[in-house]
């Protein structure tokens, strides 16, 4: 054996003992290893869903709604903008515009979303749509294009490459969001991973049925703080009366479901025992594209005790006057009677903008929002600086339950809002037992088909044969390390790829050992037979393995949980199986011939 020969002989020695003594506690368990052993390697095996049992979510990020979102706020401010030149253009100064003239102005201007990507602006006259020009817009917002649809119309695009970025954005953060949130409440080895274009598995290996719940309820609570006006002078409501009447009337289940308030301070409003029913009737009418509807639960309160309860709606204006974008902290904090209430404290520009909007706004009311729900609408007195905030948790429960609510809205607050909306289209649970006895018959079937393979290559290639399996032996053991080295959780289809790459590995040992055997028939010596039999049939195993190779990286792409689980293995084997196959096994016959020196060949 030459010089390269011995090292390349120490390195798959290296190999080999390291791998074993990284996988010994995924092999007999840490708890029968040292201390000091399983503090050099303390990774262990991770097992799947389907051999674990465990909980498998799957979510599909909205992010056209995350984007025509944008168009609403820049829409908003591109209407603000318009105004400001309209002022000038009449030698008005835009600070010091009435209400009166600021409401002209901008029934001037109308602003639409009529898809995802694109804002249509409307305009009184020509004069005032050539305020909206190319150099306009691109010192607003540059990602936008203007696109002229008539005289007094203009739609502004978003472009492609952008509507990409946005969508790859939103899909990102999400994931980051929902990760964060598995891992803050001690939920162990979640995979959360990115699947298509704009879904998001959430796997759980091992929760239990208790914590299944707490999972869906942490992932699904959305949390998204604003803070929005309320347009108490508006009759929109009052104006929607009939529309009352002919929700109620629709079945008899809904007979008084919904009751009309036509006046109270924050304006006319409807109120329902159920928020269900008064979303149903919001879907009946027509909401005006720069409002929204907010909804509160109310409870009366008598002696501390809920006499009554109600859902109310509010008539909101579109606009986000502040977000959750400007939150610096969110902690829980106990108010005089010993109540935990949720403090919400802004960073530097969030809590100007708050000092700002409640001194312009004195006497108004302003809706604090988590979602669709106002959790409070108090009357602005006075400009309020500091830019802190306080949110009730309210309910008529056990202050266990309000303080467990507090601290899981301030763990959403810290660590964001999505920033679209995010909906679950898969929900899968696996039983500890089902996993329990899978895992048994996955160790069954390895075992067996492990067996098998070593009887017929000892028995039909006899000393080479034993090549083979100290080769395949090596292989399996390399998989082993790599699994757990990259925290890859074993499934059965997993399992089931493993198996398959035994076969392959046995398969490329056949084809070289069928080559070296028509080699010795040839009339060549049996180092010329080996050195020749591996050459031949590096193109075919080659060839193979690459062909799997693909399938298995389409499958790795486009599936998720036990599936993907089968093409991580499949990989992993197909690389490890190649190795073995060809350079460790070529290493056993140098070895072997280098010691011997047969002049016949056992194969």
């Amino acid at each position: 054996m030459g010089k390269d020969g011995r090292w390349g002989a120490i390195a798959v020695w290296v190999l080999v003992i390291a791998s074993f003594l990284y996988t010994l506690p995924s092999l007999v368990g840490p708890e029968h290893l040292p201390a000091w052993y399983n503090g050099f390697f303390s990774k262990k095996l991770n097992y799947g869903l389907d051999l674990q049992g465990g909980l498998e979510l799957r979510y599909t990020v909205d992010w056209k709604k995350a984007i025509e979102n944008n168009g609403r706020r820049l829409g908003d401010s591109i209407r603000s903008r318009l105004v400001d030149e309209m002022a000038k253009r009449d030698n008005k100064s835009p600070a010091d515009l009435s209400k009166e003239d600021l409401a002209a102005y901008k029934a001037k201007i109308g602003v639409e979303i009529p898809d995802y990507p694109s804002i249509r602006v409307k305009f009184e006259s020509v004069e005032d749509a050539a305020l909206l020009s190319e150099d306009s817009l691109e010192r607003i917002d540059p990602r936008y294009s203007l696109v002229g649809v008539d005289d007094t119309t203009v739609d502004l695009v978003l472009r492609d490459e952008e509507i990409a970025l946005i969508r790859n954005e939103a899909v990102k953060k999400t994931r980051q969001l929902i990760s964060g949130r598995v891992e803050a409440f001690g939920l162990v080895d979640p995979d959360v991973r990115v699947a298509g274009d704009s879904d998001i598995v959430v796997q759980i290996p091992g929760v239990g049925k208790g914590q299944m719940e707490d999972v869906r309820r942490r992932i699904g609570q959305t949390a998204q703080l604003t803070f929005r006006m309320v347009d108490r002078l508006a009759t929109f409501f009052a104006d929607n009366a009939s529309a009352v009447e002919t929700y109620n009337s629709s079945s008899p289940e809904r007979a008084e479901a919904v009751r009309l308030v036509p006046q109270s301070q924050t304006g006319p409003y409807v109120r329902a025992e159920r928020k269900s029913d008064l979303v149903r009737f919001v879907r009946t009418i027509t909401v005006p594209d720069d409002h929204v509807i907010g909804y509160e639960l109310v409870e009366l309160t008598e002696n501390n005790i809920v006499t009554e309860k109600y859902w109310r709606t509010y008539y909101l204006h579109g606009k986000v006057e502040l977000s959750g974008s400007n939150l610096a902290r969110a902690q829980v904090l106990y108010d005089e009677k010993g109540l935990p209430y949720v403090s919400l404290d802004l960073d530097g520009e969030g809590a100007t903008i708050f000092a700002d909007l409640t001194a312009a706004n004195v006497d108004e009311y302003m809706a604090i929002m988590l979602d669709d729900v106002v959790n409070s609408a108090p009357v602005i007195n006075e400009k309020i600086p500091g830019g802190r905030v306080k949110i009730t948790m309210g309910g008529n429960r056990s202050p266990q339950q309000v303080l467990a609510e507090a601290r899981s809205l301030t763990t959403v607050l810290n660590q964001g809002a999505y920033q679209a909306p995010v909906y679950k289209v898969h929900d899968y649970e696996v039983g500890a037992s089902l996993g329990h006895d899978s895992v048994a018959a996955g160790k069954a079937s390895m075992a067996f088909g492990f067996l098998a393979v070593i009887i017929f290559m000892m028995l039909y290639y006899k000393v080479s044969g034993v090549f083979a399996v100290t080769a395949l032996t090596i292989n399996m053991l390399l998989i082993l390390a790599l699994l757990v080295s990259f925290n890859s959780a074993l499934t059965l289809p997993g399992m089931a790829g493993i198996i398959l790459t035994v076969g392959m590995a046995v398969d490329a040992n056949i084809i070289i050992f069928e080559r070296i055997r028509e080699e010795l028939r040839a009339g060549r010596p049996p180092r010329a037979a080996v050195e020749s039999g591996y050459e031949k049939a590096w193109s075919t195993i080659l060839d193979a393995n690459v062909t799997t190779a693909l399938a298995g990286v389409i499958l790795l792409n486009y599936t998720s949980g036990p599936i993907r689980g089968f093409a991580v293995t499949l990989l992993m084997g197909i690389a490890t199986s190649v190795f073995t196959a060809v350079y460790v096994s070529r290493r056993i016959f140098h070895w072997y011939l280098e010691a011997r020196r047969p002049e016949v060949l056992s194969i």
